[in-house]
């Protein structure tokens, strides 16, 4: 049910009584990490119009990594990203355990 390289790796697994009686698995919430606390790799340059898990595979060895860029930059939305704006972005190391 759960990733485990995924963002949602470390959330606990809940349950609740859904309308039929039966009980619904659910992950708890997940709250973005301070930026600050991340250890950061390097700078990455996000080329124009490259999509930010094709980065992540360029820079991370795996596309569905995008998530610990995102983290990074404490935003939610991956194609925030994505703005030209934002063309060189942090890069952080995984975090203990995941």
């Amino acid at each position: 049910m759960n990733d485990p390289d995924g963002r949602y790796a470390s959330s606990e697994i809940r349950t609740r009584i859904g309308p039929a009686g039966q009980p619904v698995a659910y992950l708890a919430r997940r709250f973005l990490p301070e930026p600050d606390s991340l250890t950061i790799a390097g700078i990455a340059q996000m080329a124009p119009g490259e999509r930010l898990d094709l980065l992540s595979a360029r820079v991370q060895g795996v596309s569905t990594a995008w998530w610990r860029i995102a983290d990074a930059h404490r935003l939610i939305h991956p194609g925030d990203l994505e703005e030209p704006g934002l063309q060189r972005l942090k890069v952080p190391l995984p975090e203990p355990g995941r």
